[in-house]
């Protein structure tokens, strides 16, 4: 398996990108913090919900509520009435309510309502008035007939109520046809109930619908005393009174029966908005659980926050919309299922009324968020009033969260992109060293070995300025060394001259002398290898005067063209038992203009030739190829026999390297091909060697730039 390989920009870079484990730890953190800030904001709305209890305790307004209101039975409601912004216009038509954001509640029990027959209604005040919107759901509407003195065979809305004063009052609301509806006062004596005198205090619209109808209403608050109860009754003939179903909020027929009623604008109101806080509710409720006091919102104003959007620049609003993304965000758009609730039954209320603090998270309806609910029980000395309770979200939870994440991932990033420019100019500067260290290594040295050119020293304490310096003094040493090595030859050749002539003399001699067979034999021999010594010395003369001689060589035009066909012309002479042959598509008359030296040129084919001979079996050509292009002129030189080996062919044109297994009559230092390279590189070209096809012989290619002239 392959591993990707990196620069040292790169490993640089990936180790900067540890860094960004650190927001990834930090979230982690902040994301354990949540049950401890949990835990800090329910002590804190507890403390506060104290607080509130202790100035709620002092206020005669609930007193005076547990006197006037005895729970109601169990299958009555109890009525918490919530202010409305503004007035009611009475049209029979609910879109005031929707902008008001009123909550629809059942008439009645959940389990009474039917698609045949179902009913919800809205309460508020405004001013001194209260205003109710009844929608009845009726698959037959029944109107009071015109002539009919009875109000008991129609459909119609009864209104019970305990007034100021503690009279129990009835009144009913019935239509001969859409559109406005009087309120008439029941006789407690009369049996069928027949309409008294009309209570023109109270005021009605009747408005048909495609389901139904609905009904919208306006009593005066100074009708009403601690308790009001809406009873909707349906007939569905006329002639069937007894069968008709009744959805209410509690018995209209008995004041024990009735509803209780909460309205705002008391004493214990206008406390609690003094004590109130943004995005907190608090309640107030009595030993019943009934809501008697209410104030606060838990939804913030969408204006603050838009507002706060368009302030920001446009960097921010990005960073907002990619944390948006990534980070769960506190939301104002939520189910308050308690937003009409007139009866707390929480865990917390009931643990608060029977005398014990309690704090309860519970998540909404529609698990778009959590709410604390702190609850704390209010004394009178002996007896359990009832409680208060201060609700909140976790918003506040939640966008503390976010900040902190957010604070974290824009500190890390930032520090992450200043340490990633940092390292990335360091490695830049780094390799750059290593790079300018790597060429002047490699430039330093020919690709024959020898060493031309030299290391500049860095004068960085560092471990790559140690390593410039090292490379310099080696270098030095090398170029010494090979000096030596390049001058070997001379004085080798020079040295063994003088030697080999007394030797050649003294064997000159014994030739002169009486002898017998054996010591002729070994005379012979001893001649022999003089004559191969002296051999050998000429070769390594001839490599060094050769490199001299390209160092002083003047180079001069020549035709290509004209030096290959000449030198084949001599190739044939010499050799005349072996084939030449020579392949071009050249004209005799053209020419290929070569800058350079002729005599080296004829050189290096005579080594490349020369080379072929030693190589090609007997019998078979030796082909010279020659073609030219506008840029440039190529001779080949190829022989039939062995191949070279793989691994010789990066080595084949080395000093002192040679393929011969075989030694013959010749001696050979691997110095040809070698010597032919020097002259390639003289003029410029390029000398290549590879196996011709067919699995036998070799192609020698010589390539030159053409020359203009």
């Amino acid at each position: 398996m392959a591993f990707p390989r990196f620069n040292i920009r790169g490993k640089l870079l990936l180790a900067a990108a540890s860094l960004l484990v650190v927001p990834w730890l930090g979230y982690r953190y902040v994301q354990d913090l949540e049950s401890y800030l949990r835990e800090s904001q329910a002590q804190a709305s507890l403390d506060r919900a104290g607080i509130v209890a202790a100035l709620v305790e002092q206020n005669a307004e609930l007193r005076r509520w547990q006197s006037l209101t005895k729970p109601p039975p169990a299958d009555a409601q109890h009525i918490y009435v919530r202010p409305l912004p503004g007035p009611i216009q009475l049209d029979g038509y609910r879109d005031e309510w929707n902008g008001y954001g009123v909550q629809q509640q059942l008439l009645g029990q959940p389990q009474q309502q039917s698609p045949s027959l179902s009913a919800t209604y809205m309460v508020g005040t405004h001013a001194k008035h209260l205003y109710l919107f009844v929608q009845v759901r009726d698959d037959r509407v029944v109107y009071r007939p015109p002539q009919s003195l009875r109000i008991d065979r129609n459909d119609h809305l009864r209104i019970a109520l305990i007034d100021q004063d503690g009279h129990h009052r009835r009144y009913a609301l019935a239509t001969i046809a859409p559109g406005w509806v009087n309120a008439y006062r029941l006789r407690a004596d009369a049996r069928p109930p027949l309409p008294g005198e009309a209570e023109l205090r109270i005021k009605g619209e009747w408005q048909q619908t495609a389901h139904g109808y609905d009904i919208e209403l306006r009593v005066p608050l100074d009708m009403i005393g601690p308790r009001f109860a809406l009873a909707l009754v349906d007939v569905d003939a006329v002639d069937d009174a007894a069968s008709a179903a009744v959805l209410r909020t509690g018995d209209t027929e008995a004041a024990h029966g009735l509803s209780t009623i909460a309205l705002p604008a008391t004493a214990l109101d206008r406390l609690l908005a003094t004590l109130r806080r943004p995005d907190t509710r608090i309640w107030v409720v009595d030993s019943n659980a009934r809501v008697i006091a209410l104030s606060g919102e838990l939804r913030s104003q969408a204006e603050d926050g838009a507002t706060a959007e368009t302030g920001a620049s446009y960097t921010q609003g990005m960073m907002r919309v990619l944390y948006r993304l990534i980070l769960d965000q506190p939301t104002e758009v939520f189910e308050d299922e308690l937003s009409t609730a007139s009866s707390l039954r929480q865990d917390a209320i009931v643990q608060a009324l029977s005398g014990s603090p309690a704090t309860q998270w519970r998540p909404t309806a529609d698990e778009q968020l959590s709410i604390l609910t702190a609850a704390y029980p209010l004394h009178d000395g002996e007896h359990i009033l009832g409680a208060v309770a201060i609700e909140q979200t976790g918003n506040s939870i939640l966008l503390l969260q976010n900040r902190a994440v957010e604070a974290l991932i824009t500190l890390t990033v930032l520090a992450f992109l200043v340490v990633a420019l940092v390292l990335l100019v360091f490695a830049t500067r780094l390799s750059w060293r290593v790079r300018r260290l790597r060429d002047e290594v490699e430039t330093s040295i020919a690709r024959d070995g020898r060493i031309v050119g030299d290391i500049a020293q860095q004068r960085a304490g560092d471990e790559i300025g140690d390593l410039s310096r090292s490379f310099a003094a080696m270098l030095k040493r090398l170029g010494e060394y090979n000096r030596y090595l390049e001058s070997m030859a001379s004085k080798l050749s020079h040295e063994l001259r003088t030697p080999i002539s007394v030797v050649r003399s003294s064997l000159d001699n014994l030739d002169t002398a009486e002898l017998d067979e054996q010591a002729r034999t070994y005379a012979e021999r001893a001649r022999e290898g003089v004559e191969r010594l002296s051999g050998l010395l000429a070769r390594m003369s001839e490599a060094t005067r050769l490199e001299q001689t390209i160092h002083q060589e003047a180079p001069a035009p020549f035709d290509m063209v004209a030096l290959v066909r000449g030198c084949i012309d001599g190739y044939r002479g010499a050799n005349p038992v072996r084939t030449f042959v020579l392949k071009t598509e050249l004209a005799p008359d053209r020419r290929a203009m070569v800058m350079g030296s002729a005599e080296l040129m004829a050189q290096l084919l005579d080594k490349l030739v020369e080379n072929a001979l030693d190589f090609a079996p007997p019998g078979t050509p030796i082909e010279l190829t020659m073609d030219a292009t506008e840029d440039e002129v190529s001779v080949s030189v190829a022989n039939e026999g062995p191949q070279l080996p793989a691994e010789m062919q990066g080595r084949l044109f080395d000093s002192m390297v040679s393929l011969r297994s075989e030694r013959g009559d010749a001696p050979h230092l691997g110095l040809g091909l070698y010597i032919a390279r020097l002259i390639a590189d003289y003029h410029g070209g390029r000398i290549d060697a590879h196996n011709r096809s067919g699995g036998t012989g070799v192609s020698f290619v010589v390539t030159l730039a053409r020359s203009s002239a």
